[in-house]
């Protein structure tokens, strides 16, 4: 998997509180991933979300709307990544070493419609090592993480632009 950081994470547009919402800040974060796969962190950018909301007890809401990616909370370490690579290789094989029912029974619409790409091993990688959504407490109005936690975003069908959506409740 390759590392992504930083300048490929991007708060595209952040909306105040709805009348009578709990939800005090909501924002839309794009990440694009230049490669095949790639880890990304969030941390830095939902802590600073957090901050700007002034919630001081509550929850941040993190959804991932696709299927060939999504998120995880762990330790930010390069040997971890290395370790869920190859540890995702043995349960899901590329597709170009295994063929997925996914793949192959797809008609050639469907086909073109994906850019005629395979990607049976990505849906089977996001179903066994990720979350679509994610909720972290927010306490003294700040993420309550581990010390070792980060929040991040596994891809497994780059390259590609996703779309998050974040939401800070009081």
């Amino acid at each position: 998997m390759t590392t992504v950081s930083g300048p490929r994470v991007e708060v595209t547009s952040r909306d105040a509180r709805p009348e009578g919402s709990s939800i005090a800040l909501s924002a839309r974060i794009t990440v694009t991933v230049g490669g095949p796969d790639g880890i990304v962190d969030l941390t830095g950018e939902l802590r600073q979300l957090t901050e700007e909301s002034g919630v001081a007890e509550g929850t941040l809401h993190l959804y991932c709307g696709h299927t060939t990616c999504g998120l995880i909370v762990n330790e930010r370490d390069p040997g971890l990544e290395s370790d869920l690579r190859d540890l995702l290789e043995r349960l899901a094989p590329h597709s170009a070493h295994h063929p997925y029912a996914h793949d192959t029974t797809r008609t050639p619409a469907e086909r073109l419609v994906h850019g005629e790409r395979d990607n049976g091993h990505s849906h089977a990688r996001a179903i066994v090592s990720t979350h679509p959504e994610l909720s972290i407490p927010i306490t003294a109005g700040a993420l309550h993480l581990g010390r070792w936690q980060a929040v991040l975003l596994a891809e497994f069908d780059g390259p590609r632009t996703r779309e998050l959506l974040a939401r800070v409740h009081d």
